[in-house]
């Protein structure tokens, strides 16, 4: 029996299924019995997997307040504690039994922060009332706050409730085969279809262009001389190629599509064709933001096509989001197919593709039970295994629409580049998407400081372990955007720079780690010239990532196996899988030495030729064909090394000592080393196919680097203060045939000197602000 929005018998076992209180009940604060207002504007639910029937209530912060009737059985004195979440200190408005149930006399309470809103770790409880209550109904208000509330215990016991009262005992409720039987991932690390994956390599136009623009104009602006003259002005700041709107939402086409209405700003007219026009005309090449995830007129005209969460009810995003296990995606590949034909140089698939709670829709209702034998989940629990095994379907659904769309577009055009947005895959820290997806995106769409993002994950780094370092997390995601698909150079979207200075560091630091920078314009400043010095540095360096891949001479294995494995158990998984990869990546950064990062796919392939060590962080949950590949590697005379018990890499005072035994298993004859600088200065190292070039590229540190939403005027100062210039450095060279005399620094245009010492050579690096970059060979 559930406690929802009416009479709730107390002493009961209530609440959830397969749950009991003995001293108490849950009132779910989702479904009140009265809220004012009740126009849609305030206390409306929203999905939330650490919910505790998957759900809170959102837009609780607009002036108003809720009624939730219940009842008791006894005269008793009764405590209510709230659960909820919230950034900063709540005062709360309740009231218990008000006289006036449309205007209630409140008493305040004062609700502590849990440390944010959404997301696994942020919940607190709190307690809002205590008082006497006679037997029978009763009601309880509370007023509107600027914080996410989701239950309320109410009980006649001293105890305080935890989390576990908002937990389903799921092995209790499924059985013990079919909890078994859920608990192992229903996807195929290699399946036989990435043996038909062709290699792709994006065209020269991207590769030789690494910092791009980006502007979110829309149909708002389409009267303003802004809309059509964008293209210019972006030539005149310098750049080559940008990404441009070109359907911004739940809209029609901007053109006249064989398929569902066009905007009635586009009758008569082609507004599509003619933002492409004016990029090509203007010199440029254009990516087209096309968001393919939402249609309204798709939601009125096929409801069956709809995502719908687990009350049925279409889920919304920029407006009613629609399933891709439904026709849609035929509908949406047509609309493509007509934009490469309008000649768009690339798209730019955003955001989540589906779902990221999963869907309910009827599609995806038959799909799921037919491949897995279960029906879905009652709601999206993260601590359900049943609804883990959702979540592999929800990305096998995504990998199925890019395989239908990659090769569709290419035949039309090759050279069109399709951009495939990650969200928070790079993080580590959730399960929404694989690596799978990235070794047939064409490149992998990211953001500036989005590997960072450490709160709301669903695998969130529990507080008592050690903490990550924002450059070298950062780092760390660059690299796996980098190498889950191939090596190919990530798009990464950077928002609100503040100055000149900001849009050179945050460059360079992109640059560096073999990505694109894709610096956003605000369209009221177009053209905004203070991004012209780091368009121009990537004109200066481009030419030097072009047809370059990370040298990788350490690898390190993330195995999303391993850690979809202790999806149940978020410190398991920090413990055993993601800080021994953390941990890794930070000692190899530390050495400044060459480092790939080899995902589960890839490791049942052959390893590449530049790579003489492998890091195993699970070796107990590779696969048969991981583990041949491994034992191959350790064959031809690669170093293994495979995680121990013994190096405590999550515990903050054994984490050193974890990478220190570390290092001393590396062979001493890496390729390319560097030695000085500061801490947290960056250093990557790339080569050609055929060996005869080589990169080396250091930037200073750019974890400072503000983006967002404009901040106060009083703190400008503050967030646009780079670190000191990078001092001491110099590169070490192993392995040059025939050394060069010279090795060309390109950001300032100037050779350095090479001396021979012992087994390498030496090239001593000038001073540096934010980026050098040397060239070697070519």
């Amino acid at each position: 029996m559930r406690a929802l929005r009416t009479v709730v018998v107390a002493l009961a076992c209530m609440a959830f299924v397969g749950v009991a209180h003995a001293q108490g009940f849950v009132i779910e604060m989702e479904e009140p019995d009265a809220r004012f207002p009740d126009d849609g504007s305030f206390a409306e639910p929203a999905q939330e997997g650490e919910g505790s029937m998957g759900r809170v209530l959102f837009k609780f912060y607009v002036d108003g307040h809720v009624l939730y009737r219940f009842e008791v059985e006894r005269k008793a004195v009764y405590t209510g504690w709230l659960r909820y979440g919230s950034k900063g200190e709540i005062p709360l408005r309740v009231a218990v039994d008000p006289a006036d149930e449309t205007a209630p006399e409140f008493e305040s309470a004062t609700l502590p922060p849990t440390g944010g809103y959404i997301g696994p770790g942020v919940w607190g409880w709190a307690q809002i009332f205590r008082q006497e209550l006679a037997a029978g109904e009763h009601v309880l208000a509370i007023g509107s706050a600027a914080f996410r509330p989701d239950c309320v215990y109410v009980t006649s016991g001293d105890e305080t409730p935890t989390d576990d009262l908002v937990k389903n005992d799921w092995r209790e409720i499924l059985g013990d085969e079919a909890y078994e039987r859920a608990l192992e991932p229903i996807y195929e690390v290699h399946p036989d279809w990435l043996d038909e994956v062709e290699a792709y390599e994006p065209p020269d136009w991207y590769e030789q262009t690494r910092v791009q623009l980006h502007t979110r104009l829309s149909l708002r602006w389409l009267n303003e001389p802004v809309f059509l003259n964008a293209a210019q002005a972006f030539r005149r700041m310098g750049a080559r190629a940008f990404v441009r709107h070109i359907k911004s939402g739940a809209e029609g086409a901007w053109w006249a599509s064989a398929v569902g209405p066009v905007v009635p700003e586009a009758e008569g007219r082609n507004i599509a064709q003619e933002i492409i026009d004016s990029a090509h005309e203007a010199g440029c090449h254009i990516i087209v933001y096309h968001r393919h995830m939402e249609d309204d007129w798709v939601a009125e005209q096929h409801p069956d096509w709809a995502a719908r969460d687990n009350h049925g009810m279409i889920l919304l995003g920029r407006r009613h989001k629609i399933c891709f296990n439904s026709p849609y995606t035929d509908y949406v590949q047509t609309r493509l197919l007509e934009l490469v034909e309008m000649g768009a140089d690339g798209f730019y698939f955003d955001e989540v593709h589906m779902p990221k709670q999963c869907c309910w829709c009827g599609y995806c209702r038959e799909a799921f039970t037919e491949l897995t034998g279960f029906e879905h989940p009652e709601w999206p629990d993260p601590h359900n295994p049943v609804w883990h095994r959702l979540k592999d379907f929800n990305n096998l659904t995504i990998e199925r629409i890019f395989r239908q769309w990659r090769p569709a577009i290419h035949e039309r055009n090759p050279e069109c580049v399709m951009l495939v947005g990650s969200n928070t895959w790079p993080t580590m820290m959730d399960r929404h998407m694989t690596n799978r997806l990235f070794r047939i995106a064409d490149v992998m769409k990211t953001e500036f400081s989005l590997p960072n993002r450490m709160n709301g994950r669903m695998l969130r780094l529990p507080a008592e372990m050690a903490p990550t370092e924002p450059d070298i997390k950062i780092a760390l995601g660059y690299a796996l955007a980098r190498d889950a698909c191939d090596g190919r150079p990530p798009h990464i979207w950077t928002h609100g720079l503040l100055d000149e200075t900001s849009a050179l560091y945050a460059s360079a630091g992109m640059m560096t780690h073999g990505c694109v920078a894709n610096l956003d314009v605000s369209e009221r400043n177009i053209p905004d010239m203070k991004f012209a010095s780091a368009l121009a540095l990537g004109d200066r360096v481009s030419p030097h990532f072009a047809r370059m891949r990370p040298i990788g001479w350490a690898a390190i294995h993330y195995s999303e196996l391993a850690k979809d494995r202790r999806a149940l158990d978020p410190a398991e998984a920090w413990r055993e899988v993601l800080h021994p990869i953390y941990g890794a990546y930070m000692a190899l950064f530390g050495q400044r030495l060459p480092v790939r990062i080899l995902t589960d796919s890839q490791l049942c392939e052959p390893l590449p030729q530049s790579c003489r060590v492998l890091f195993v962080p699970a070796p107990e949950d590779l696969t048969d064909r991981m583990r041949g590949v491994t034992e191959q590697f350790r064959a031809a005379g690669g170093t293994v090394i495979e995680n121990r018990d013994e190096w405590l890499w999550h515990e903050p005072d054994g984490r050193q000592a974890a990478i220190d035994a570390f290092l001393a298993e590396l062979p001493d004859d890496p390729p390319v080393q560097v030695t000085g600088g500061p801490e947290l200065m960056h250093a990557e190292a790339f080569a050609s196919e055929d060996g005869e070039r080589l990169t080396v590229s250091l930037a200073n540190r750019f974890s400072w680097v503000y983006t967002g939403r404009r901040p106060a005027p009083e703190r400008l100062e503050e967030l646009t203060t780079p670190p000191p210039p990078c001092e001491g450095v110099t590169v070490l060279l192993r392995g040059l045939e025939a050394p060069p005399a010279s090795v060309r620094e390109v950001v300032r245009g100037r050779d350095l000197a090479v001396r021979r010492v012992g087994d390498h050579v030496e090239v001593d690096v000038p001073g540096f602000e934010y980026m050098a970059v040397l060239a070697v060979g070519g």
